[in-house]
């Protein structure tokens, strides 16, 4: 009698255990957090948030070691000081500065934009243009520099994968 009990009883755990994992296959994953990142809408006085969030998205999250993220933040904060000393236009100088020295496409597309958005503040439009103008150009030509270096790279990939196939027949 005894051993009638406890094997009933072990396949009563058994059935049960099975139960429950069954039940536990059948329950849908758990929902995801909800997001709560800002808006991708603009609302009007909202550029500069707008601006972090848009560099943010590009790969631009500040205070990470990279290279170009240092200059953007701190041209960022210079320009944040200027404008509150009220020599928000000696930020062109710095802007040319920085054009100056700097060959990261990155870094040199945002001093375009910002130095444009300075010049045409006033009315300066015509020279806010040129200045767009020749950010393009500068990225026109970086595009076909790098469109070029790839195809290079492809046909020569392309070379020694032909040159592959026959020797391992």
């Amino acid at each position: 009698m005894h051993r009638k009990t406890l094997l009933a009883s072990t396949l009563a755990l058994m059935i049960a255990g099975s139960a429950t994992f069954v039940m536990a296959q059948n329950t849908p994953p758990p929902a995801p957090p909800a997001k709560t990142g800002k808006s991708m809408h603009i609302l009007p006085g909202d550029h500069d948030d707008a601006m972090r969030m848009h560099m943010r998205s590009h790969g631009f999250d500040r205070g990470h070691g990279r290279g170009h993220d240092g200059v953007i933040g701190d041209l960022h904060a210079l320009e944040r000081l200027y404008t509150q000393a009220g020599r928000g236009k000696e930020m062109a100088a710095v802007y040319n500065d920085v054009l100056a020295k700097s060959q990261d496409p990155q870094v040199r597309d945002y001093v375009y934009r910002r130095l444009a958005r300075l010049q045409a503040q006033p009315a300066n439009v015509d020279q806010a243009i040129a200045t767009l103008r020749k950010g393009l150009d500068e990225n026109l030509a970086n595009e076909a520099k790098m469109r070029a270096e790839h195809d290079k790279m492809r046909a020569a990939w392309q070379q020694r994968a032909g040159q592959a196939t026959p020797a391992a027949r």
